[in-house]
């Protein structure tokens, strides 16, 4: 029987030996194909991270380092699902020039000042128990304290031009999942969609619960002190 109780944490370089999930060597998001400068200089990047966005590819490509270590180095979010000591998940996610990629999607480039989620991984026997939701909320959790507005990400849909086993070891996340987690077509495709998360709303609705919360409390303690007679 599967055991249901994990627990989600930040994944940083140091930790890396305890991931053994197959994503961990995976290169999906390293390609060798490049913009030209001008196309580049279209996509509001501002000069530094221009500049960023070509040293990582450049670095990520030259076969010195894996892709998931120099990931983290530069920035990335990386989240990993621990159940005891195991890893069972594992969520990237990080500026857009991270994953190189990118640039061959027909939505090509993404919002450059939300985060991009590049997957989602949750080894087979632990899925539809929650644990990839739980790697998304943590992430979320995360850039609504550091102000970011949004998360985008590349959705893939199965259809008959599309082969099952591509479809199956693609790390690109569900529609159907992304959908459910509170996502919207931001800019369709038949294949791969671009999908996104506005987190400002999130935050909004949060701050509202909090409030009525605080004030029901408040509420409480008010009728509780208050001198109260009771009379037949």
């Amino acid at each position: 029987m599967v055991n249901l109780n994990f627990t989600i944490k930040d994944l940083t370089a140091d930790k890396l030996d305890s991931v053994k999930l197959k994503c961990s060597n995976c290169s999906f998001w390293t390609d060798n194909s490049k913009l030209s400068l001008f196309d580049n200089l279209n996509i509001s990047l501002t000069i530094w991270e221009l500049i960023k966005s070509w040293f990582f590819e450049l670095r990520s490509l030259s076969g010195k380092k894996r892709f998931l270590p120099f990931f983290i180095e530069n920035g990335g979010f990386a989240k990993a699902a621990y159940s005891r000591k195991k890893c069972i998940g594992l969520l990237l996610a990080g500026k857009y020039y991270l994953f190189p990629k990118l640039k061959l999607f027909n939505f090509y480039p993404p919002d450059p000042n939300s985060i991009f989620l590049g997957c989602i991984y949750v080894l087979p026997e632990y899925r539809n128990l929650g644990v990839g939701k739980k790697l998304l909320m943590s992430l979320e959790k995360e850039l609504i304290k550091n102000n970011i507005s949004a998360i985008e990400t590349v959705a893939k849909r199965f259809n008959d031009d599309m082969d099952i086993e591509e479809y199956v070891n693609s790390p690109v996340i569900p529609v159907k999942f992304l959908i459910k987690n509170g996502f919207y077509v931001k800019k369709n495709d038949e294949l791969y969609p671009l999908l996104r998360l506005d987190l400002s709303a999130i935050s909004m609705v949060k701050d509202f619960i909090k409030t009525r919360f605080a004030f029901r409390n408040v509420l409480s303690e008010r009728v509780e002190k208050s001198p109260v007679n009771f009379k037949n």
